[in-house]
């Protein structure tokens, strides 16, 4: 039998026994996932719970970057299945494709990246905040090259807005700071005479 996650967080040292059996009560309260209760506790990052999750049930988990963005692949993915299922799709090989999840225990999902394929789906988990930002940052540069490529006049404004911006503040000592916030961005781009 596979040991639960509360059991493999505090033997992973992520949690102690204490912070778990204030989940725990509070889980019965609430009928709600004990990793969820841990977030909002500030007891666990998303990024060790899945970790442990993808641990739990024996995948691997993977530090996703943007240069693993394989962007023919992600287009072949409906926008909101991706987002909806926190889904990046990661390469394929002639039989398989290879899938990061932000919860590798969500069987919607694995059966989503289905729909879109014939071949076997070989799944790990990931970051889940990761995963939408690196969504958010195909996506908006995706936007961004259709929109250019549409402008035939000499100076062209493009105009980002998404309302779910994920910005990173990093202080003096290296601490990391997410915070989610509007972000609009303008530019002009002005083309050169062709001589």
């Amino acid at each position: 039998m596979k040991p639960r996650i509360g059991e493999l967080l505090v033997k992973n040292g992520i949690i102690t026994e204490a912070q778990l059996k204030e989940a725990l009560v509070l889980q019965k309260e609430q009928e709600t996932k004990l990793g969820e209760i841990l977030i909002k506790l500030g007891h666990l990052s998303s990024k060790d719970l899945v970790w442990m999750l993808s641990e739990q049930i024996d995948i691997p988990f993977v530090e996703i970057r943007s240069e693993m963005l394989d962007k023919r692949l992600i287009s072949t993915f409906a926008e909101n299945v991706l987002y909806d299922n926190s889904i990046l799709p990661l390469y394929e090989t002639e039989d398989k494709i290879y899938v990061a999840l932000g919860d590798p225990t969500d069987t919607t999902a694995t059966k989503e990246v289905k729909r879109f394929t014939t071949k076997e789906v070989v799944t790990s988990g990931a970051d889940p905040h990761k995963i939408e930002q690196l969504l958010n940052k195909f996506f908006l540069s995706e936007q961004m090259e259709e929109s250019l490529g549409q402008q035939k006049v000499d100076k062209t404004a493009v105009k980002i807005v998404t309302e779910k911006a994920t910005i990173e503040f990093i202080d003096e000592l290296g601490k990391v700071t997410i915070k989610k916030a509007p972000l609009e961005i303008i530019m002009t781009i002005k083309k050169e005479d062709e001589e």
